[in-house]
């Protein structure tokens, strides 16, 4: 495979581009290019350049509504809902975002729930944010159905990722824990799929309900919940805040994100911002340092997140890899 080094100048441009081409506008456009931005520049090529064909393939044929304005109502003082108005997720999250900071700092905690939103590409990505203002970020995401519930045949929740960004007291991020209810992300199937590879099994199971390793079968199946019954509990967990809290549509009433059939699949995510020195009443930088260092000093062990701040810094020196055919597609947009 050929490919081209890009650095995140030219990844943020060639994505705006390529959706402002597309319909969405520019301020939308330019949030998704951040979350682009930051799923390459962290080594998370599976929601990174591959997706902007599919956002711009969204836009043009109604999945994702080019001319949607995100409505933010503050429901009470720490809590903000978004209407996402059938558009992208980033700029309905970035509408809120501020007001929910300022809340949390100001009354120690907050909360923020989105509606009628669309994938939102890294949950890791948002809720890295949050930390990095000095709150601890926790964050929901649910998603059309991919995940029967146990000893069932029918999906009912998607891979519903669930994530947690910890500061560390010095104006940085301590860990990010940003893991979905299945086994892996969809995504990755969709990549196996794409390149005609097999899936490891114990991946997915096909639409009869049989551990599959066929990548094709596994699209049309169900994802395996990580550790069981356990790994559907915390996918419902997701579902019960991001779908049922927030009122978006739930993973079994919406559309897929992939391809171009059944119009915006409505589904939403819910943030919370907290406020760890007031909770931990002034010893939360004590205690997130000696927790981290309790893992950090350990041979071989690695803080959840810390490979994504590795690639990062790499890459943001360097550069990464593109294939010359995905961005030859994006530039013919």
């Amino acid at each position: 495979m050929n490919t081209t080094t890009l650095n995140k100048t030219e990844i943020e441009q060639i994505t705006i581009q390529a959706l402002t081409n597309s319909g969405a506008s520019l301020i939308a456009a330019s949030s998704m290019a951040r979350g682009v931005v930051a799923a390459e520049m962290d080594g998370i090529s599976s929601h990174g350049l591959i997706y902007v064909p599919i956002y711009c393939e969204h836009l043009v044929c109604g999945k994702v509504s080019p001319d949607a304005k995100p409505s933010v109502n503050i429901a009470a003082p720490s809590a903000i809902t978004v209407d996402a108005d059938c558009g992208f997720a980033h700029p309905a999250i970035d509408a809120g975002f501020d007001l929910m900071i300022n809340s949390a700092k100001k009354n120690g905690c907050a909360a923020m729930s989105i509606k009628n939103s669309y994938n939102c590409g890294v949950l890791g990505y948002h809720t890295e944010r949050i930390a990095r203002t000095g709150l601890t970020g926790l964050g929901y995401t649910n998603a059309p159905a991919s995940i029967m519930p146990i000893g069932g045949n029918t999906p009912v929740i998607g891979t519903n990722p669930f994530s947690l960004a910890l500061p560390n007291g010095k104006g940085g991020v301590a860990f990010v824990i940003d893991q979905s209810a299945s086994v892996v992300a969809k995504s990755e199937i969709k990549m196996h799929a794409l390149a005609g590879k097999p899936i490891p099994k114990g991946w997915a199971y096909d639409s009869d309900g049989n551990i599959t390793t066929d990548a094709e079968k596994a699209m049309l199946g169900s994802m395996a919940p990580v550790g069981g019954y356990k790994g559907f509990g915390a996918g419902l967990m997701v579902e019960s805040f991001a779908a049922v809290m927030s009122g978006a549509s739930l993973g079994k009433d919406a559309s897929p994100f992939a391809g171009t059939s059944g119009g915006p699949p409505k589904t939403g995510q819910f943030f919370f911002a907290v406020s760890p020195e007031l909770f931990s009443h002034g010893l939360f930088e004590e205690r997130i340092g000696s927790l981290t260092e309790s893992i950090d000093t350990q041979k071989g062990a690695r803080l959840p997140g810390s490979g994504r701040l590795i690639n990062r810094a790499v890459n943001e020196k360097n550069g990464v890899e593109v294939s010359t055919d995905l961005l030859e597609k994006i530039r013919s947009i």
